[in-house]
């Protein structure tokens, strides 16, 4: 068990002054009361930075020697021998402008470099003045609630707003579930266009076969650091009003009808087709036919609530663009002056699964809790109906393996239209 904690701890990058690896600091007392034999040291190293996962993608090098440097301290804590493979002379120093690096989180999904997720991101909160390149413990409360209902997406065309780095996506497409289809579609959405980047490589890194090499990855990293150093240093990103355009990759496999939607796969008859788009919801483009909305912590920003629900109501009233024209004014935001969606460029959100069919259920943990209530106004105010489908105590384990927020609530809502709306259609 204290190997596959720090297995774990490691490979997602969790620092050691949080509670798991104390745990693993007990079960050391509890396990030997002398020096650990060489193999125990064996043991440590191959499930953390000897892991045959662990060295198939570039990790955080600092990291790294931190968990080593607390090994050699819990070493000499306890008056043992410091082990010779837990000096940090062996070790390469961190030597980055950008904290851009590969976690995976196990016990998630079953993504090709192993039984787990991995992600290219940053550990830190707010990366080029963008909170999207991080995993947020809403992604993981929604793959996990997802996982324990399946019938939400197995056979169905899903859309996910603000999908940031890949989480909840990688761990939905990557299940191992045999007992229920997988997604028919899955389009994974966000805004800001070096997030983009990093999601359309997540999910193509997830779901790759055979898995990519670490050469690649490597070169990958590269560029996307090289591109966010130039943007830092010559135009940063708070600098503009609107979101930079996202281009797909090269050679990507791109839709006529969406221009930003970049297919990541794509079987025979355009089955499992999954892909990434650029979505601004204050101008939402022409969207893919879908039947289920997925989004995790998407409502902590004020200005963004009214259009965000604008965005959902269109959905899911699955309407032509003329209806929806006079429905959808909206009044100025607050702070940038701007709009939600009113014009018939604006309003292009449309699906063929038929006007009351589909569902949308959002994730919320405490960051959100603040603007939860301004949302759920909103959503009353544009004739949408809110159904609390699940509350707990955030689990201890998603809580740890993600963000640390231990014993913090977390809700997850469904979002319809009113039943006597579905009845007239």
């Amino acid at each position: 068990m204290s190997c596959e904690l720090i297995n774990r701890a490691h490979l997602a990058g969790v620092s050691t002054s949080h509670a798991v690896w104390r745990h693993f600091a007990a079960t050391l007392d509890v396990s030997y009361q002398e020096q650990p034999p060489q193999h125990f040291v064996d043991e440590i190293l191959d499930a953390s930075i000897r892991n045959p996962c662990a060295l198939a993608a570039p990790r955080d090098p600092t990291h790294t020697r931190e968990v080593v440097a607390w090994l050699a301290e819990q070493w000499r804590l306890r008056g043992w021998t410091v082990p010779s493979e837990f000096q940090l002379e062996s070790l390469p120093d961190a030597d980055y402008t950008v904290d851009l690096f590969y976690k995976t989180y196990t016990g998630w999904g079953g993504g090709t470099l192993g039984t787990g997720v991995t992600l290219m991101e940053s550990s830190g909160g707010i990366t080029s003045s963008t909170t999207g390149l991080t995993t947020w413990c809403g992604a993981a409360v929604l793959a996990e609630w997802v996982a324990n209902n399946p019938t939400v997406v197995a056979g169905k065309r899903v859309l996910e707003l603000g999908a940031g780095v890949g989480f909840s996506a990688s761990a939905i497409l990557t299940s191992p579930d045999t007992e229920h289809p997988p997604p028919a579609a899955y389009f994974a959405t966000d805004c800001h266009h070096q997030v983009l980047t990093l999601l359309h490589h997540n999910l193509t890194l997830n779901l790759a076969d055979p898995p990519l090499q670490r050469t690649y990855l490597e070169e990958f990293r590269a560029k996307v650091i090289h591109q966010l150093e130039k943007e830092r240093l010559v135009t940063p990103e708070e600098k503009y009003e609107e979101p930079l355009v996202w281009s797909p990759p090269a050679a990507t496999i791109t839709d006529p009808a969406h221009p930003t939607l970049a297919v990541v796969r794509e079987e025979e008859h355009g089955q499992n087709r999954v892909g990434v788009m650029q979505v601004d919801w204050r101008h939402p483009p022409r969207l893919p036919a879908v039947d289920v909305v997925l989004a995790a912590d998407v409502v902590y920003c004020h200005n963004l609530i009214q259009p965000l629900v604008s965005l959902l109501r269109s959905i899911l009233k699955g309407s032509d663009r003329q209806e929806e024209r006079g429905h959808l004014q909206q009044e100025p935001l607050r702070g940038n002056g701007r709009k939600g969606c009113s014009s018939e460029e604006e309003v292009r959100a449309t699906n063929g699964g038929g006007p009351g069919k589909q569902e949308a259920f959002l994730a919320c943990t405490r960051r959100s809790h603040e603007t939860l209530s301004l949302f759920l106004q909103e959503v009353t105010r544009q004739g949408l109906h809110y159904t609390l489908v699940f509350q707990a105590t955030m689990d201890a384990d998603t809580a740890l393996f993600v963000y640390n927020e231990i014993h913090l609530p977390v809700k997850v809502y469904k979002i319809t239209l009113p039943q006597e709306d579905t009845q007239k259609h």
